[in-house]
């Protein structure tokens, strides 16, 4: 048998009342059904607490050395409810999300803008990580959730699809690939590439894509990052393999970001969580406005050039 808080609830309202039948009515139960709280208690700690008499009850000396205790505990456990309903309040409106830089850089700040419009009580913050970084901060519940392209290998992490992404070209404006109404990987055979640093997804498909087309794949320049590769680009260095998601940042970089097809390639952007932790509202409306942000930029790298004239 085990000390409750009910338990000690009962036997304080029955000593700061005096007896069994007003502490029974506060509490909602029967005279008899509050007696046998008392007696649990006192079974469990092996002592008489109260003393019968024909005017209520006296608490015994145990009685009384135990009150200060019981409404002391009684105190600190209303104290973590109260305490647990404002945590809950306050993860409402605050969300830590974990993002690679690529999407911090391009897609976050449009997304946080309208975010801000639509839920200005909810403070965001995030860390820009990649591979196992992103999912080691979801599972330690280091952050809310992450935003990634590759899945997460880990039990206790699952992936959710949020939108997808597409490898696109990128390249000066008066580029001789600007005279193409469309670009296919073909195309860019012969010409000096700029590409992320081997172990990325982009730079995995990006090879797999020249292999399939029995092509060799040399890059001119590895970089660290999509947006330094559109930089190189637009200063005519070669032509860059990256993310749809740069599409209105190489506007300001002297570059245009077409969609590269045969194959037209594209990548899963995924939502990891804590497996069975839900989502609080304002973390799916984060979400769903990043989704949004995902497609339409996509959608703007698939619009072709016209074909100017000679």
């Amino acid at each position: 048998m085990h000390l409750n808080l009910h338990q000690l609830d009962a036997f304080a309202r029955v000593a700061r009342l005096g007896g069994f039948s007003r502490a029974a009515e506060q509490m909602h139960l029967s005279q008899a059904g509050l007696s046998i709280l008392i007696r649990k208690l006192e079974t469990r700690l092996s002592v008489q607490l109260f003393e019968r008499n024909p005017r209520g009850v006296t608490l015994t000396a145990s009685g009384k050395g135990l009150l200060p205790i019981a409404e002391r505990m009684l105190q600190d456990a209303a104290s973590i409810l109260n305490n647990s309903q404002q945590l809950a309040e306050q993860a409402v409106r605050r969300i830590t999300v974990a993002l690679p830089p690529l999407l911090a850089s391009t897609l976050l700040p449009g997304v946080l803008s309208q975010f801000q419009v639509s839920h200005p009580a909810v403070h965001v913050s995030f860390r820009e990580c990649v591979g196992d970084e992103l999912v080691h901060h979801v599972y330690t519940r280091g952050v809310d959730f992450a935003m990634t392209f590759q899945p997460a290998d880990n039990g206790e992490v699952e992936s959710l699809p949020l939108g997808r992404d597409q490898l696109c070209v990128a390249h000066m404006p008066d580029h001789p690939l600007s005279r193409l109404t469309r670009v296919r990987w073909s195309d860019l055979v012969g010409l000096p590439i700029i590409v992320n640093a081997p172990g990325s997804v982009a730079r995995m498909l990006a090879e797999d894509a020249f292999a399939s087309m029995q092509e060799p794949f040399q890059p001119a320049f590895e970089t660290g990052n999509h947006m330094t590769s559109v930089v190189l680009a637009g200063e005519g260095l070669g032509v860059a393999i990256v993310s749809s998601t740069v599409q209105a940042l190489a506007l300001s970089m002297n570059a245009v970001v077409r969609t590269l097809i045969g194959p037209q390639i594209t990548r899963s952007l995924q939502v990891l969580k804590r497996r069975g932790s839900p989502l609080t509202e304002p973390a799916r409306a984060f979400l769903d406005l990043f989704g949004k942000a995902a497609t339409r930029e996509m959608s703007a790298a698939r619009t072709p050039i016209s074909r100017r004239s000679p």
